[in-house]
Formats: structure tokens, C-alpha cells, sequence
């Protein structure tokens, strides 16, 4: 048996969103708004339009918090280097098949959730983005995770679930803040997960059901180191 293809996993996708529509599932697809992002205060002012934030700031307002859900976003609207103090971003369920070069200007940004797109390859850009506390990539189409992950030095929540991943460097045991790995709904062998687990042993690992699988032979995967 091998690894769910990305059209395999698209056509599984459409049939649960048949499914629930016909009234056949009952099934919790993710918050994917605002109740996952961590250290939240609790009369944050949330905005959900770019233009309005922007002129929300040119009115003396401090924007903290943009949430462009459902936006049919193909792309970040650069007028969110307008938003200097931008520390909350969300952009789930739009149509993102990756992230803006200039993203890094963002300098305050700590958590963005981008769940629900159509990212197949990790965004480089976000290795240049060391203050980020809370990264989400959850349901997109991500097959691996970089080497350089460690470049997110503060990384403490890391949210990659219901993706195709297949390879899993030994650097995410470099992220000496890393809290939490949720890697739910990403097929992963018994002896994976527990490399993992040897790797990560004070981190919370959110794993589904090992799968009785092997790697497709096409596929390029990043080493595990051994530990000692």
C-alpha cells in the first residue's frame, strides 16, 4: 500500500464535502478562525476588511488583528504592508496557492493561520520570519517540511494537519520553543511516529492512526536523524 496521491486526497476531499452536503456525515472539519489562536486578549478588535483596517490606522487606531476568512483570496493583498502592527492574521478557506515575498515586512506578526488553501509547498518566505509563535498550514496539499525549519526560532505552535506530508527533517528538533506538532490526518508509519517521537519528546504531538504504508518511490524525503 502507498501514500495517498494529491488527486487521491482531492477526490476524497470532494466526496466528504458531497457527503455533508447530502446530509451523510456529520463530521468537524477545524475551528479554523479565531478560537485556535493562542494568547488571544480578550477585547482584541478584530478586522475583516483590509481597506477598513487601513483606515482604521490612518485614524490613529493600532490594528492588531485581521481575520480575511472566506475571501476567495488567490493572493495577500499588499495592503497589509500597511498595517505595521499587524501581530494576528488570518486567511483560511481562500484560494492561496502560496505566500507574498514581501510577508517577512510584516515585523510584528506572531501567529498566521492559513488552513484551507491550496499550498502544496511550504512558503521559503516564512523561514525569514523568526518571530512567528503560531504557524497553521492546516488542509492544504503540503508533501514536505524544509530543512531550514529551525529558522523559525520562535515557533511554538506548529499546525500542518490534512496535508499529504512524507518527510519529516530532524531539524523541527531544533526548535527549542515548539510546543505543540499536530500532524493529524497525514498518513505516517508506526516506526515514523515514533522517530518522531524520540526527536520531539517534550513537545505535544497530535498523530492519527500509524498507516500500514511505505513511501511512493517518487517521492524525495528528508532524513530523520537517528538520536543517540
Amino acid at each position: 500500500m502507498t501514500r495517498l496521491s494529491l488527486l487521491d486526497l482531492s477526490l476524497m476531499r470532494l466526496a466528504l464535502v458531497v457527503a455533508i452536503g447530502c446530509g451523510l456525515a456529520n463530521v468537524v472539519l477545524g475551528q479554523g478562525r479565531r478560537e485556535v489562536v493562542q494568547g488571544v486578549p480578550g477585547d482584541l478588535v478584530w478586522y475583516e476588511d483590509v481597506e477598513e483596517a487601513i483606515v482604521a490606522q490612518q485614524q490613529g487606531e493600532v490594528v492588531l488583528a485581521l481575520d480575511l476568512t472566506r475571501n476567495r483570496l488567490s493572493d495577500l493583498p499588499e495592503g497589509l504592508k500597511s498595517l505595521p502592527d499587524l501581530t494576528y492574521l488570518i486567511a483560511n478557506r481562500n484560494r492561496l496557492q502560496g505566500l507574498p515575498k514581501w510577508l517577512p515586512e510584516l515585523t510584528d506578526l506572531k501567529v498566521l493561520l492559513a488552513d484551507y488553501n491550496r499550498i502544496s509547498d511550504f512558503p521559503e518566505v516564512l523561514l525569514g520570519m523568526p518571530q512567528l509563535e503560531q504557524l497553521s498550514l492546516g488542509e492544504n496539499y503540503l508533501t514536505g517540511i524544509p530543512l531550514d525549519i529551525d529558522n523559525m526560532t520562535s515557533l511554538q505552535i506548529l499546525s500542518l494537519w490534512g496535508n499529504v506530508l512524507a518527510s519529516f527533517p530532524a531539524s523541527l528538533g531544533n526548535l527549542e520553543r515548539l510546543q505543540i506538532l499536530d500532524l493529524l490526518h497525514n498518513e505516517m508509519t508506526v516506526e515514523e511516529q515514533d522517530i518522531l517521537k524520540a526527536l520531539l519528546p517534550e513537545v505535544q504531538l497530535n498523530l492519527s492512526e500509524p498507516c500500514d504504508c511505505e513511501f511512493d518511490t517518487g517521492f524525495s524525503t528528508y532524513p530523520i536523524r537517528n538520536q543517540p
